[in-house]
């Protein structure tokens, strides 16, 4: 049956356990997907209408061993449990985690569901969730899956476990792999598989030149602790190139076919792991997965290129008291990070062409920051795909082309940032970017959703806030 259906949910509405496990969402700040013309089956069923789609675009994480494994979809009686909830979170846009909106430039391995597949589970429910016969199941086409298969051709993991400091909330820890390998090889994709998902906050792994082995062995267990302290980057004389990274909500990534990351004999990979511990401290030997192809093959080298913009959020209105100046808030980052990242904040002011003036606006319910970055390679940058990162303040991240001319190109819009859910997207079509354009990355927060507000400037902490994002090109 044909159908014009416009889906307008009570917010009010109670979720029960299953349905986030310990999030909590704002029902009130909940923006029901209007869904247009579709034709959804009169009399939907299980096998024949909800399976593909819940097997597609579901499944791999809600079951075992995955990030949603306390609420399994991977069998009938699994989804008919779950059927009101299904309903609830895919008409709000909450399930499949997908932040880019509709808007977005298009994205390889999308898992957002279209309007059809809304609509018909939707009607699944409505129509009683009803079993059907297995004899009509049919596998969604490959196409639509939205999770690449990474190779374990080379596996970086601790062999002793690290226990986090005790005396800090935010560790940041950076371990050295060398590379056994015995000729120059592309990493072709990668997966992240954290040991403690909860105390995970993101991982970066940073490519360093044979002639750091000296600076790395002076600082690797120097603690009597496998590693390093490193805040900020890889806390080596010469950081490296960032190669591959993570953040909650993130998984493998392939790059793109004819492309990668070239490694050579001798060189070291830098893990640097952010542990965030006000839930949990426990020995960690997170893993990291490498896809390689000979250093042989016809392939084009990529490099990754990190854009940052500035942090100048105020407290929520109400709020006040030495805690909202912003010498406190440099106090505090100087304190926890050390002297030297106190003068970070007005080192990105500089570095962007601004000042402080540049935030006179900002309040503490809406704080913006960003950074126009013109290109001045010599020739037009190749641009595959992005990233955007910010904590938990957040509530949009936006990329933008060229965003003052007739016709910008919007590259990444999340119009609602979710901590939990972050990743790298792959454009479809790769972006030229020319010499001359700009590229604007725009970050904004709201102080209100924190338990203690108060000023926040760019820091390394979770309760802190950054603006980050990178862009995967060919190298020049």
């Amino acid at each position: 049956m044909k159908i014009l259906i416009l889906l307008v949910l009570a917010c009010a509405c109670a979720l029960p356990a299953w349905a986030h496990g310990d999030e909590d969402h704002d029902d009130d700040a909940l923006e029901t997907i209007v869904i247009g013309d579709v034709e959804i089956p009169a009399a939907p069923t299980y096998h024949e209408h909800a399976r593909p789609i819940l097997e597609a675009k579901c499944a791999s994480c809600h079951q075992a061993g995955q990030i949603a494994a306390y609420a399994p979809l991977t069998d009938a009686q699994d989804a008919i449990y779950a059927a009101p909830d299904i309903k609830f979170h895919v008409l709000n846009g909450l399930m499949p985690p997908w932040l880019p909106s509709r808007a977005n430039r298009p994205l390889k391995y999308n898992r957002s569901l279209s309007d059809l597949e809304i609509a018909t589970l939707a009607a699944w429910v409505d129509a009683g969730a009803a079993l059907g016969d297995p004899a009509e199941y049919a596998p969604a086409p490959s196409d639509v899956i939205g999770l690449p298969d990474i190779r374990a051709d080379l596996t970086l993991q601790l062999e002793t476990p690290y226990s986090p400091a005790e005396e800090v909330l935010d560790d940041y820890r950076c371990f050295a792999f060398p590379l056994d390998i015995a000729a120059p090889q592309f990493i072709t994709g990668y997966a992240f598989l954290p040991g403690v998902m909860e105390m995970a906050h993101h991982a970066i792994l940073f490519l360093v030149d044979s002639a750091m082995a000296g600076a790395v062995a002076a600082l690797d267990g120097a603690d009597g602790a496998p590693g390093w302290t490193c805040y900020g980057s890889s806390g080596l004389p010469q950081s490296g190139d960032i190669i591959a990274a993570w953040a909650p909500g993130s998984y493998g990534i392939q790059f793109p076919a004819g492309t990668g990351y070239r490694i050579e004999p001798g060189q070291i990979v830098v893990m640097q792991m952010h542990y965030n511990l006000w839930t949990t401290r426990q020995p960690d030997q997170t893993q990291v997965r490498l896809q390689l192809e000979p250093g042989g093959a016809a392939l084009d080298e990529l490099l990754t290129i990190p854009l940052s913009a500035p942090v100048e959020i105020p407290c929520p209105s109400g709020v006040d008291g030495p805690q909202c100046e912003r010498e406190a808030a440099l106090d505090r980052i100087a304190a926890l990070y050390g002297e030297e990242m106190r003068g970070g904040p007005d080192r990105r002011l500089r570095h962007c062409r601004q000042t402080l003036a540049e935030y006179a606006d900002n309040t503490g319910e809406n704080a913006r920051g960003y950074c126009d970055f013109p290109n001045r390679y010599p020739q037009p940058l190749t641009v595959f795909g992005v990233a955007g990162h910010m904590h938990e303040l957040g509530i949009s991240f936006r990329m933008e082309l060229n965003p003052e001319s007739e016709e910008p190109l919007l590259l990444l819009d999340i119009p609602r940032w979710d901590f939990h859910w972050q990743d790298g997207y792959e454009f479809v079509e790769p972006v030229r970017i020319k010499r001359g354009d700009t590229l604007r990355i725009t970050c904004a927060w709201n102080n209100a959703l924190s338990e203690s507000p108060r000023y926040v400037v760019w820091g390394e902490g979770t309760a802190d806030e950054m603006c980050f994002a990178t862009l995967m090109a060919l190298k020049q």
